[in-house]
């Protein structure tokens, strides 16, 4: 290239030197001639170009004008094509959901309490289970609403309190049931209520010391938040809830419950405050909780009735005080909790009738790269909650312990989480009691969960 540069370069000097000889020779009036003759061919030139630039803009713009025309009779092809095939009206009603959960865990340091109150160790317990949920949401109307949701579960044991499936029984098929379903009424005419009917997820302010995350009740509620102002709004929800039904006796097992509280903003911090009062009726007349079918009893006091089957040594009225403050630590989301439970049923003993829970969660779970951290402590009396009903990883009541839990979203719909449990019993168990079968093997005991749950 280097040489080739240098050749035309001398060819240029040659050429230039040998028109300059030439010009220099010529007489005045011959270069003239020529000097004008070489303007009037500029001129022809440039009328050339702009000739050529003209012709290619309204080339530019034909082509254009066809590309235009081309899309519109496109579009109107497509519209003439799909005209009488619109996706059917009910589509547009319908939101469908759902995910999978796919866990390992492991059950490390297990003790067993013995008659002599002694303890023996129990060996590692490590299994994988699945969950499978799918979501249905209907509008029924602007104000009304039906949802429905089916779900693996583990039905044969009575556990309202889970939705997994283990990898067990010699790859049998797992069970599917029906999780939820109810409808709701959100009128127009009272921006702030809501009544709900079936069997709902539980939209009262709680933790899980009272309800498991998997419990979903059944009966009705009904709840209103004043809407109006921007600061402070407080609330009241009631719930009417049926546990059992009997067919020879009038006094079906329920659960009543009522919450008033309020949402307050107070510049950067959201406050959350209510209080709430559970009343627990005929639990004689349950069908599996008083006979410590269900969990194995939750941890509660039992005795042996007349008939020979367990029942409930106490009564179950329930006072709760819950309380929140969410806000940012930097750009981190911060949310702080305290929920405290009393069981204030005449004769329950004063070391069996308190509950409380305490903790934190920086972070958030919603796209790709989120990462959250929580934290809990939570002390359970034996007789301060329904035992059977609450975090049932944790072991229900006469529970104390310390709780992790770590999230990543891998992806927008793809989280990683991990839950480490520390727990053991507040106070020893009852050597031969009415339950011991059952309690006798809940001392100490790690857990830890490893979970990916795709979402779709």
């Amino acid at each position: 290239m280097k040489r080739l540069l240098s050749v035309l370069f001398l060819v240029g000097l040659i050429i230039g030197s040998t028109w300059a000889r030439n010009l220099h020779a010529m007489p005045d009036n011959e270069l003239m001639n020529r000097l004008e003759e070489l303007e009037r061919s500029i001129q022809r030139q440039q009328e050339e170009i702009r000739y050529l630039k003209q012709l290619l803009e309204e080339q530019k713009a034909a082509a254009e004008k066809t590309k235009e025309k081309d899309v519109a009779e496109i579009k109107k092809l497509v519209s003439e094509e799909l005209k009488g095939k619109e996706a059917p009206e009910w589509t547009k009603r319908i939101k469908l959901g759902g995910d999978l959960r796919l866990r390992y865990e492991g059950l490390y340091n297990r003790e067993k309490r013995e008659a002599d109150s002694s303890t023996t160790d129990l060996p590692t317990r490590d299994r994988y289970r699945i969950r499978a949920r799918l979501f249905v949401d209907g509008k029924v109307s602007d104000e009304v609403k039906a949802h429905f949701m089916i779900c693996t579960n583990q039905d044969q044991r009575n556990e309202a309190t889970t939705t997994n499936q283990s990898f067990s029984n010699d790859f049998n098929d797992k069970d599917i049931y029906l999780h939820r379903a109810y409808a709701t009424y959100k009128p127009k005419w009272l921006e702030g209520l809501e009544i709900t009917a079936g069997k709902f997820k539980n939209t009262f302010l709680h933790t899980d010391i009272m309800w498991d995350p998997d419990v979903n009740p059944e009966g009705i509620y009904e709840r209103y938040q004043y809407r109006a102002g921007n600061t402070f709004r407080p609330f009241v929800q009631l719930g009417q809830m049926a546990v059992n039904e009997e067919n020879l006796q009038t006094d079906d097992a329920a659960l009543y419950i009522y919450q008033g509280g309020f949402d307050w903003k107070i510049g950067p911090v959201k406050w959350t405050l209510a209080g709430s009062y559970y009343d627990w009726a005929n639990l004689h007349n349950s069908e599996y909780l008083h006979s410590a079918q269900y969990k194995r009893g939750g941890g509660n006091s039992f005795f042996t009735g007349d008939d020979g089957t367990l029942q409930y040594m106490y009564d179950y009225n329930l006072l709760e005080a819950i309380t929140s403050l969410s806000f940012k630590v930097g750009s981190v989301p911060t949310k702080l909790t305290f929920d405290y439970i009393n069981n204030v049923a005449g004769d329950v003993p004063s070391d069996h009738d308190t509950a409380y829970f305490a903790g934190f969660k920086l972070g958030k779970n919603k796209k790709e790269g989120d990462m959250s951290l929580g934290y809990k402590y939570a002390r359970i009396e034996r007789d301060s909650v329904i035992g059977s009903m609450n975090d049932q990883d944790f072991y229900g009541a006469n529970r104390k312990g310390h709780k992790v839990t770590l999230n990543y979203m891998l992806l927008d719909k793809l989280r990683f989480k991990t839950a480490y449990f520390y727990t053991d019993p507040v106070t020893d168990w009852i050597a031969n009691s009415a339950n011991w079968s059952n309690e006798q093997a809940r001392e100490h005991e790690d857990r830890l969960q490893g979970d990916l749950i795709f979402s779709f």
